[in-house]
């Protein structure tokens, strides 16, 4: 993180200390430190017990946790298939006739790759939408520091109850509060829009996460 001039992204368990926006640069292969380093979380993979469960009120699947997870704890990476933009915008005109959404931007910098869920991946596939979510996305740079290419991790907003549904915002935007966190603005499903990260509406997505603070619609 020192050579990078970015603070120190984890505290000594493993939580991440800086804000939503900022990117996370973990040690590498050609780092001196060993398996153990505080600076190694992301690549170490899922920790925690999760299960996937259906849904009673029309979501579909989903994920909840069979353990307590801490607050700022990672719980998961989003994976899958990573293809261009152009293609993604293919594939989301297949996956909106179908009522799905697994196409996730990677616009850290810039709008040309994005990550598709619907074929290759892990239990990440299966995690809702909230409008009050308790998973936050984090940028994340480990072997490789193309700023085009961030592994997107999940990190716990809040304590997180076993047997509690985790959720992440499939919308959302991270504030502005400094200039590198003006360059993350994480959008989620319908993708390929402008280059300022938008995704382009093909059509309103009626939300169903039952938060007090429901927008109504997904985009």
């Amino acid at each position: 993180p020192g050579a990078s001039r970015n603070r120190f992204a984890y505290n000594e368990a493993g939580q991440v200390r800086i804000r939503a926006g900022l990117p996370i640069y973990e040690c590498n292969s050609r780092c001196r430190c060993g398996a153990e380093c505080p600076n190694r979380v992301v690549q170490r993979g899922i920790r925690y017990d999760l299960c996937i469960f259906r849904t009673g009120d029309g979501r579909g699947w989903g994920v909840r946790t069979l353990q307590r997870i801490r607050k700022n704890s990672f719980v998961m990476e989003y994976v899958g298939e990573i293809i261009t933009s152009e293609e993604a915008e293919r594939r989301g005109q297949v996956y909106d006739r179908q009522g799905a959404t697994y196409l996730f931007d990677l616009d850290y910098v810039e709008d040309v790759y994005t990550v598709d869920a619907a074929h290759y991946g892990n239990i990440s596939h299966f995690v809702n939408h909230s409008c009050d979510p308790n998973l936050q996305v984090y940028n994340v740079f480990i072997e490789n520091l193309d700023q085009r290419l961030p592994r997107i991790a999940l990190f716990a907003t809040r304590p997180i109850r076993a047997g509690e549904e985790l959720t992440f915002d499939y919308n959302m935007h991270v504030d502005p509060v400094d200039a590198e966190s003006t360059r993350m603005d994480s959008n989620f499903g319908l993708v390929g829009g402008s280059l300022g990260g938008s995704p382009r509406a093909r059509g309103r997505i009626e939300c169903k996460c039952g938060a007090a603070s429901c927008r109504k619609f997904l985009f």
